[in-house]
């Protein structure tokens, strides 16, 4: 989180210069620039996400890695096809990523909480046995 809290600030100081780097023109890097903050929101969500998912998968619970790799662009595709129309088109796209990221973890945290629980009731099991 501490990274993620970093990057975000560094990104959102150097908004201005982003675009630049890629060569792009002073009108896109402007554009760059207005929309960047919006994406930067998500950022945190997705460092929880992403350690949940990784996590997962290293104690073998595959099922629930996938499910976290797989939720997230499913969400974005709903989001997208049902946020813009209703409320303000073009930036509804860009916030539709937000808002996918954000559910995915919160989706992560439940699942995380929900199966640590579950495993200790199996090891507290083991030891009255």
């Amino acid at each position: 989180m501490v990274l993620s809290l970093v990057g975000v600030v560094l990104l959102f100081l150097t908004k201005g210069q982003i675009g630049g780097l890629f060569g792009s023109s002073e009108e896109v890097n402007q554009n760059i620039s207005n929309i960047l903050p919006v994406f930067l929101i998500s950022v945190p969500f997705v460092a929880i996400s992403r350690i949940a998912t990784a996590s997962f998968y290293a104690t073998e619970q595959t099922v629930l890695s996938y499910v976290l790799t797989f939720v997230e662009p499913l969400l974005m595709f709903l989001l997208m096809l049902i946020l813009p129309p209703l409320f303000g088109g073009q930036v509804m796209i860009w916030w539709s990523t937000v808002f996918a990221r954000i559910i995915t973890a919160v989706i992560a945290i439940a699942l995380n909480l929900l199966f640590s629980k579950q495993k200790n009731l199996r090891q507290k099991s083991k030891i009255n046995c």
